[in-house]
C-alpha cells in the first residue's frame, strides 16, 4: 500500500497517532479516560476513550517513526514540557494588565520544527478516515502541506499560519477535552480550529481575506511564538463561538 506522506509503496503501520499522546497531558479524568466531544452532536454528548485517536494503514515506518516522530520529539521537549536547563528555548508569561491580553512567549523556538509539527496535525486529520475528523478537507492545500512536511520546509511565515490560544473557562465549560476539529470558510478565507486540552489551535489554509488573528499572532521566523491566554468571560465566549452554542460543564466530567 502507498504511504500517505512519502507516496511510496511500502508496508504500512497498523497504528499511527493522529494526535500525539503528549498533547493530551493532564486531560484524563479520574477513571483514566479521555474526554471527547462531538460538535455535530446536538446534545453535546460526551464520549470517553482509553487512549487518543489512532488509525491503521496511513503511514510507513520511515515517515511515522522518522519524520513525524522527530517533529513530535521537538514539540514534546520544547513546547509541552518545561525547557531543560541546557535548552536554548525560553518560556515566559506576561500579564501586563489593562487592555493587553496575557500571553505566554516562547523565544528561540525553531520556526521550522514548530510550524511543521502543528501543520502535521491538521494534515493527519485531513488524511484520516475517522468520522471525528471528517470536517477537515484541505483540498489542494493538502498536497502542498504534505510536501512541506516531507521536505522539512516550513515556508513563508505568511503562509499556512498557525495560532494557539489558551482557554481558561474557570471550569464552566468542558475545555479539558478533545473537540473535533472544525473547518470554516468566510469571504474566501478557509481556516480550521482544533481544540485539545484547553488550547485552541487555529490553522489558516487560504491566502484570501485572512482574519486579523492570523496576521498578528502566528509563529514567526524570528523563532518567537506567543500563546494568548483568555480567561473568564472572554474564554467562555471564544469557546462557545467555537462550539456554536453553550455547552456547560457536565457533572460527570471530572478532571
Amino acid at each position: 500500500m502507498k504511504c500517505k506522506l512519502c507516496l511510496h509503496e511500502k508496508p504500512l503501520l497498523k497504528r499511527s497517532h493522529i494526535v500525539p499522546n503528549f498533547m493530551y497531558k493532564s486531560m484524563f479524568n479520574g477513571g483514566k479516560r479521555l474526554v471527547s466531544i462531538n460538535t455535530n452532536d446536538i446534545g453535546g454528548k460526551v464520549k470517553f476513550m482509553q487512549t487518543g485517536y489512532t488509525e491503521s494503514n496511513l503511514l510507513c515506518a520511515n515517515c511515522d517513526n522518522g519524520i513525524l516522530s522527530r517533529l513530535e520529539r521537538f514539540a514534546s521537549l520544547n513546547i509541552y514540557s518545561e525547557p531543560s536547563a541546557n535548552s536554548l528555548v525560553t518560556r515566559k508569561e506576561y500579564d501586563e494588565g489593562g487592555e493587553i491580553i496575557p500571553y505566554i512567549r516562547f523565544e528561540n523556538l525553531d520556526y521550522t520544527n514548530a510550524k511543521l509539527f502543528f501543520l502535521s496535525i491538521i494534515w493527519r486529520c485531513h488524511i484520516s478516515k475517522l468520522e471525528v475528523f471528517s470536517d477537515v478537507n484541505l483540498g489542494e492545500h493538502a498536497e502542498q502541506i504534505r510536501r512541506m512536511i516531507l521536505d522539512n520546509d516550513a515556508g513563508d511565515e505568511k503562509r499556512y499560519e498557525v495560532v494557539l490560544i489558551h482557554i481558561d473557562t474557570d471550569g464552566s465549560r468542558p475545555s479539558k477535552a478533545v473537540i473535533d476539529p472544525r473547518q470554516y470558510t468566510s469571504e474566501g478565507n478557509t481556516f480550521c480550529i482544533f481544540h485539545i486540552n484547553e488550547i485552541m489551535y487555529h490553522f489558516n489554509i487560504s491566502e484570501h481575506n485572512k482574519i486579523d488573528l492570523f496576521t498578528k499572532a502566528s509563529i514567526q521566523k524570528d523563532n518567537i511564538m506567543d500563546i494568548a491566554k483568555l480567561k473568564g468571560k472572554w474564554a467562555r465566549m471564544h469557546f462557545d463561538m467555537y462550539m456554536g452554542r453553550k455547552l456547560l460543564m457536565k457533572s460527570n466530567i471530572k478532571h
